[in-house]
């Protein structure tokens, strides 16, 4: 298999380009995470679980195909989003243009946190033959779910105004929690199970 060309386009505009776009990155590598996390289903399936393992699988594949299709659209989102985020400045309503930029790494966390939580419940279900696969998903779901975390506090950082602090300060917090809590296996011939 060979990666295709959108791949390669993908990674030469965000290196091209003079403005960061994290969030977009962040949206892609979710979708890339999930994929993946897919993909262990798949395998599964291919093996012929059957019964709970068999619903898992099938669970898995439906909900990451919907979280992925929700990251790629928050990459495309945030590509767009600086742009709208100075017509509400320059129309008066700047901290509503602050909160869209705010609102894309929450769901981004949220949803990273989602699946990560799912791909671990995933575990005791999965065959072998995709089971590091697996905790390759999970760490990098975790990972996803830490930088969209970042990007919202390193937007808190940018704009430190009143009333974003107090919308989304408690969310940060919140959600760093939450990325605490997730189990990415640190060593694959260390996992239990």
């Amino acid at each position: 298999m060979q990666v295709g060309t959108g791949a390669q386009a993908i990674c030469a505009h965000i290196a091209g380009t003079n403005y960061c776009q994290a969030g977009a990155t962040v949206a892609l590598s979710g979708a890339l995470a999930a994929a993946l996390g897919r993909a262990t289903a798949n395998g599964s399936l291919d093996e012929q679980v059957a019964g709970a393992a068999a619903e898992a699988a099938r669970n898995i594949q439906r909900e990451l195909t919907i979280i992925r299709e929700r990251f790629l659209a928050l990459a495309d989102q945030d590509g767009t989003a600086i742009g709208e985020m100075y017509a509400l400045k320059k129309s008066g309503r700047a901290l509503q243009g602050y909160a869209l930029l705010c609102d894309g790494p929450r769901e981004m966390a949220e949803l990273a946190i989602r699946a990560a939580r799912m791909l671990q419940d995933y575990r005791r279900f999965v065959c072998e033959r995709t089971r590091d696969d697996l905790e390759f998903s999970i760490t990098l779901m975790a990972t996803v779910a830490r930088a969209a975390m970042q990007l919202l506090d390193s937007n808190m950082r940018i704009w430190p105004l009143p009333e974003l602090l107090a919308r989304y300060d408690a969310v940060v917090t919140d959600l760093a929690a939450q990325v605490d809590a997730l189990t990415p296996v640190k060593r694959i011939r260390q996992q239990a199970g």
